[in-house]
């Protein structure tokens, strides 16, 4: 939450509250004090620099976690670090092999299917071409020898042979083509089940993720907080885990959506770890998200993520996913004026207070700076001990001023 620290006159500023003039306005007297506005939020550490570890992409759906590696386990490179199950990839590869021998059998039984028929085509042409030179040979065409009669039926075989054999061609070329076809149909099955059977089997070759080298191994929280478990189904590339530098840590700070007020980046912060709540580390702040997000998916408040760089290196205390509490310094001064927010009235674009004058009250137009939800710094217009009313005071009428 955001407080106020006036380190030096709050407590006379506070002190004049619940003073009453003769007309029974309260009011406030306005103290110089150093003026310091604080954001408190938790967060955790995290490495500047870290190797992710994902889920592979060889697969294009999600896959069952196993096993993986505990949190904060040291590991070597090369070793295995998360594993996943296999089974469904295992028996989809064994059911594409099942699919691809029935269909080199089909092949193989079209193959036969083709080499017969073209058999018995040419074994029918050839006998046809035989009876068809017979034909020819012996055509009978000697009206002394036959009657006119014979001699139109032996023509009529002649062109009858002759338009069967052609028949035969025809129907050969259009089976010929029909076969390709059908051979053609069965090898883009085959191909389709050979590409499903790589896909699967490269899946099984990528079933455990190994260490890239030496390192820290940190499970990656997914959008809802939680970490990565046996059982969990993992969409390709998801990240897992990451092995941090340790050498350069930073602070990750979850902030409400309603208190990020006035953070920007340079302004300075202060980090106390829980583990090591006496320590205070000091840092400025690096980033803050353009967008709040909630951390939890049944919660629906909203946080932004601001990202702090830290001024000290610390290896043996600065572990990432370390919890941490910082306080965020919006507004630092030295010296500056400070008033209760209810004190402050604005008309169109211009902010004023009621400014005491004796038994009266003036409006007194101010410029003011930060404001928080309950006080807002007075940039000018007013000075080192002047009294200005808590509420608008009676018998008086705001009214915008040029």
């Amino acid at each position: 939450m955001i407080r106020t620290g006036i380190l030096l006159g709050l407590v006379a500023l506070l002190s004049a509250c619940g003073e009453e003039t003769g007309n029974s306005t309260p009011v406030i007297q306005v103290a110089a004090s150093e003026v310091v506005f604080q954001i408190h939020a938790e967060g955790e550490l995290e490495a500047v620099k870290s190797t992710p570890i994902t889920a592979p992409a060889a697969s294009r759906r999600p896959q069952t976690l196993a096993w993986i590696m505990p949190q904060f386990s040291q590991v070597k490179e090369g070793e295995v670090v998360a594993r996943f199950d296999g089974s469904n990839f295992q028996l989809e590869v064994d059911e594409t092999n099942f699919e691809i021998q029935k269909i080199m059998y089909s092949m193989l039984a079209k193959d036969r299917e083709i080499d017969n028929t073209q058999f018995s085509f040419d074994a029918e042409a050839q006998v046809i071409d035989y009876e068809y030179q017979l034909a020819k040979q012996f055509n009978i065409d000697d009206p002394l020898l036959y009657t006119k009669i014979e001699m139109i039926e032996a023509g009529d075989n002649e062109e009858f042979l002759k338009a069967k054999s052609n028949h035969i061609e025809k129907v050969e070329e259009n089976y010929v083509e029909k076969s390709a076809s059908e051979k053609a149909v069965l090898e883009s099955s085959k191909q389709k089940q050979v590409a499903k059977l790589e896909m699967n089997s490269a899946s099984l070759s990528a079933l455990e993720i190994k260490a890239p080298h030496d390192g820290l191994f940190v499970l990656e929280p997914s959008w809802d907080g939680s970490l990565p478990e046996p059982g969990k189904s993992v969409f390709p590339g998801a990240k897992l885990a990451k092995l941090p530098d340790l050498s350069e840590m930073q602070a990750k700070v979850f902030v409400p959506e309603v208190e990020a007020i006035g953070i920007k980046e340079g302004v300075g912060v202060s980090v106390s770890l829980h583990a090591y709540p006496g320590s205070m580390f000091e840092g400025h702040v690096k980033s803050i998200s353009k967008t709040a997000q909630p951390k939890e998916r049944d919660n629906p408040v909203k946080y932004f993520t601001v990202t702090v760089a830290l001024d000290t290196k610390d290896p043996d205390k600065l572990k990432p996913g370390q919890r941490l509490n910082a306080s965020i310094r919006v507004v630092e001064q030295n010296r500056g004026l400070v008033v209760p927010i209810q004190t402050v009235f604005r008309v169109d674009d211009n902010t004023y207070v009621f400014l005491q004058e004796g038994d009266d009250f003036k409006q007194q137009a101010v410029n003011t700076g930060f404001c928080s939800s309950s006080m807002c710094t007075i940039e000018s217009g007013l000075a080192d001990g002047d009294v200005i009313a808590l509420t608008q005071p009676a018998n008086t009428i705001l009214e915008a001023r040029l």
